[in-house]
C-alpha cells in the first residue's frame, strides 16, 4: 500500500489511573480527552507510546495525532509528514552516544518541536507555534532551558540515566509536502517498530471483520500448535522488547489534586499485600494470547486468566505478560525475568 506524508498537529497527553488499570479502549480515551478538553470538536487519534507506574497511580502516556488537511486520493496509507523528524532524531541520538535517553529539539516555520527518547524509545513529542521574528531563536532556547528542567522533575525521565540534549537545529521542512531529505527521513521512519501499523484514516467496516476472522484463525492455529507442546523459543515469534518499567509502590499512594494540562485521575489505590516477585521467564508469545516460559526451572505454557502460583496472568501482550498478585501488577518482558 501506498504511504503519504500529510500535515497533522501531535501533542503528548497523559492519563493516570489506578494500578489495577489495564489497557485503556478508544471509547475510555475519548471520555477522558472530553473531560480535559471539552472544547474540541472532532475526536483526534490516539497512539499509546508508554506506561509506568508513579507514586500516584500508573501513567498512560499517548501521541495525540490531529490532521490539518484531507488524505489523498485512493488506497493509500496516510501519517503525519513530520514523523520525518523521529528518523532524523534517532540518528542523531545513535550518534550522539547517548545510552538511548535523549532530548531533541528542532525549529521548523515557527514551530519549537521536542522529542523526548527514554531507553531507545519516543516517549514525548510537543510542538509549540509562534516563534516567529529576530527573536524566535532566544525564546526557544529560553523554552528549552525550561523543558531540560522538566525532564529532571518528569515521574518517568528522572529516573534515567543523564539525558544527552542536543542543540536547536533550524530546518527548512513544509511536512505536508516532503521531498529531499525530508522525504527519505520520512521512509526510514515508516520501517521504525513504532510506526508500523499506524495510520490517520479509519478503517472500513468491511475491511476491519476481514481482518478480524483471519487474526481468530491465526490464533486458533497458533493456540493449538503451542498447547501441542510448541515451547521452543525459536519456533514463536515474538515483537521487540520494550523498556522495562518500574514497580507500584510498597505503600498507598495519596490522591493530590489535579494537576493542569493533559492530565485526568481516576484513582484506586492497590491494597496492601505481600508478595514476592515472579521469577517468570518468557521464552515466546503468541498472537497475544499465549505464552511459554520457565518458572523455577520448568517450562510452563499459559494464557490470559491462567494462575502461577499466587499470581493470576491478567494479560498477554505483543512483547510483555502483565501478572496480578493482591492488588498490584508485574510487567514481564519477553525474555527478561522482573
Amino acid at each position: 500500500m501506498r504511504v503519504c506524508g500529510v500535515g497533522a498537529k501531535m501533542c503528548t497527553w497523559e492519563v493516570v489511573t489506578g494500578f489495577g488499570t489495564g489497557e485503556l479502549s478508544r471509547e475510555i480515551l475519548e471520555d477522558y480527552f472530553r473531560r480535559d478538553f471539552p472544547d474540541v470538536e472532532s475526536m483526534p487519534v490516539f497512539w499509546k507510546m508508554v506506561s509506568f507506574n508513579a507514586a500516584e497511580g500508573r501513567h498512560h502516556r499517548y501521541l495525540v495525532v490531529q490532521k490539518t488537511n484531507g488524505s489523498p486520493k485512493g488506497h493509500v496509507r496516510t501519517l503525519p509528514g513530520s514523523i520525518s523528524l523521529f528518523a532524523l532524531a534517532d540518528r542523531e541520538m545513535r550518534t550522539s552516544g547517548a545510552l538511548g535517553n535523549y532530548r531533541f529539539a528542532a525549529m521548523a516555520g515557527d514551530c519549537l518541536y521536542v522529542l523526548v527518547f527514554y531507553e531507545g524509545r519516543l516517549c514525548h513529542w510537543s510542538e509549540e507555534y509562534g516563534y516567529g521574528g529576530d527573536s524566535a531563536l532566544n525564546f526557544a532556547a529560553r523554552r528549552l532551558e525550561r523543558f531540560d528542567a522538566f525532564l529532571q522533575e518528569d515521574s518517568l525521565f528522572s529516573q534515567g540515566e543523564g539525558f544527552i540534549k542536543s542543540p536547536l537545529r533550524v530546518l527548512e521542512s513544509d511536512f505536508r509536502n516532503l521531498a529531499g531529505n525530508g522525504l527519505a527521513d520520512f521512509k526510514r521512519a515508516l520501517r521504525d517498530p513504532f510506526w508500523k501499523g499506524l495510520h490517520l484514516e479509519p478503517k472500513s467496516p468491511k475491511k476491519q471483520m476481514a481482518w478480524s476472522i483471519i487474526l481468530l484463525l491465526t490464533l486458533m492455529v497458533a493456540g493449538f500448535s503451542m498447547w501441542n507442546g510448541l515451547e521452543s523459543e525459536n519456533e514463536v515469534l515474538v515483537g521487540p522488547e520494550a523498556p522495562a518499567l518500574s514497580l507500584p509502590p510498597q505503600s498507598r499512594p495519596v490522591v493530590k489534586s489535579r494537576p493542569k494540562g493533559f492530565v485526568s485521575r481516576n484513582y484506586t489505590p492497590a491494597p496492601d499485600f505481600d508478595c514476592l516477585k515472579p521469577s517468570l521467564e518468557i521464552r515466546g508469545l503468541v498472537g497475544n494470547r499465549l505464552f511459554s516460559g520457565v518458572v523455577g526451572g520448568e517450562k510452563v505454557v499459559k494464557k490470559a486468566g491462567d494462575s502461577l502460583g499466587v499470581f493470576l496472568v491478567k494479560s498477554v501482550l505483543r512483547d510483555r505478560v502483565v501478572l496480578e498478585c493482591g492488588g498490584r501488577e508485574w510487567e514481564v518482558l519477553n525474555g527478561r525475568a522482573p
